[in-house]
């Protein structure tokens, strides 16, 4: 019986064939682009970020998760695709749902315990060491955006590019790490 395997997606092969300056380059612009025109590039951003990664080898932090939890589950699998998906921002904000709805729960059964806070969707991906790009929210409806994983390279490139940041040191050490 013959197996199948699944499509290769064909942004990540273009990126893929792509020298790492060129590659590099192309993320920057588009990155900035996307921050001062607010188009939607997450595909290409996340595809990029993922091969230069992974030119650069990946050393995320090793942690436990709650494979029951679809927070979790979320995160797991932005670590297991190198640090960095794509992925709708309803499909983030439907993953925070039981972390949220438990932690109501808990404020409506102790409401003078304290003020028991209920976190933010933002509160609840940074606890599992994941953010949302460009961020700090996510966004609203069905649209595209970059999740990733805060520690990993690329993660830092793209939490400084959105801080306005000089990245210069960044590109070194990129550049460097895919040599």
């Amino acid at each position: 019986m013959p197996t199948t395997t699944a499509p290769a997606n064909p942004v990540q092969q273009a990126c893929r064939v792509m020298t790492t300056p060129d590659l590099l380059a192309d993320l920057l612009a588009t990155a900035r682009r996307t921050l001062a025109t607010g188009e939607q590039n997450a595909p290409f951003i996340a595809a990029a970020c993922s091969v230069l990664q992974q030119r650069c080898g990946s050393s995320l932090p090793a942690r436990s998760f709650n494979h029951e939890d679809p927070a979790h589950h979320l995160v797991v699998q932005v670590l297991t695709t190198g640090g960095i998906l794509a992925v709708s921002a309803e499909t983030i904000r439907e993953a925070m749902v039981p972390t949220l709805r438990a932690q109501m729960w808990a404020r409506e059964q102790a409401p003078h315990d304290g003020g028991r806070h209920v976190s933010s969707h933002e509160e609840v991906l940074n606890s599992l060491g994941a953010k949302v790009w460009p961020g700090p929210g996510i966004p609203t409806g069905r649209v595209h955006t970059v999740l990733y994983e805060e520690d990993a390279l690329l993660g830092r490139l793209l939490a400084a590019l959105a801080a306005g940041e000089d990245v210069a040191a960044l590109v070194e050490e990129i550049t460097a790490a895919a040599a």
